[in-house]
């Protein structure tokens, strides 16, 4: 068999191997949350056939997520209630033969519930601020 081929071979396999698309959180809504919380991961390629697992990670410490619904664009999870109150970023776990844990660049905080909910309506604020500002007059 010719080196070409073989690559061409190798190249097929890996591919099969690969899920689908590559799935990607880009936001947590809202980033604050507390114990027995349901928040919405939201991203690109989030189904099933994409992602097995969602969990948080800190340090090591990872906590495993209940999954109450899931699409492409979003997944619905609850956090345990035994969750211990810190700072972790978000992680899954990838379907198929060449399955794999993945990072990604979102980070979530899992707080008591009054500073959750205390969060919550100080980014509603800003953005009923955002949203109000005025408009540059006409000279």
């Amino acid at each position: 068999m010719s080196g070409s081929m073989k690559l061409t071979l190798l190249l097929l396999a890996t591919a099969l191997a690969l899920p689908a698309a590559v799935p990607r959180l880009t936001a947590v809504e809202p980033d604050a949350l507390s114990p027995g919380a349901e928040a919405v991961a939201k991203g690109v390629n989030l189904d099933k056939s994409n992602v097995g697992k969602l969990f948080l990670t800190a340090g090591g410490s990872d906590v495993e997520l209940e999954i109450k619904e899931q699409t492409a664009e979003s997944i619905t999870f609850t956090v345990p209630a035994n969750t211990a109150m810190k700072r972790y970023r978000m992680m899954f776990l990838t379907t198929g033969a060449g399955a794999a844990y993945m990072e990604q660049p979102v980070s979530v905080e899992v707080m008591d519930e009054a500073a959750a909910k205390a969060r919550a309506e100080e980014n509603e604020a800003e953005l009923e601020v955002i949203e109000a500002a005025p408009e540059e007059p006409n000279p």
